[in-house]
């Protein structure tokens, strides 16, 4: 292959890569500050919502693990 257009190939799939982490970390840190806006009154309350975001987290990694590439 023609040494450019293995450049242009792996820029396209680095800034892909690049956009994806950026929507990640958006949506999970936003999810975080949903939990944080909460001021919980109590420990228990806020270690109720991080045991939740925990689950999410876990099931979304299960999910990801056993899914098929390409569907």
């Amino acid at each position: 292959m023609d040494e450019a257009l293995i450049k242009q190939l792996r820029d396209k799939m680095e800034a892909e890569i690049r956009r994806r982490e950026v929507e990640f970390v958006t949506f999970w840190l936003e999810e975080l500050q949903k939990i944080d806006a909460k001021r919980h009154r109590e420990l228990a309350a806020l270690q109720n919502d991080l045991k939740n975001l925990i689950q999410r987290l876990q099931n979304r990694l299960k999910t990801l693990k056993t899914s098929r590439p390409g569907i």
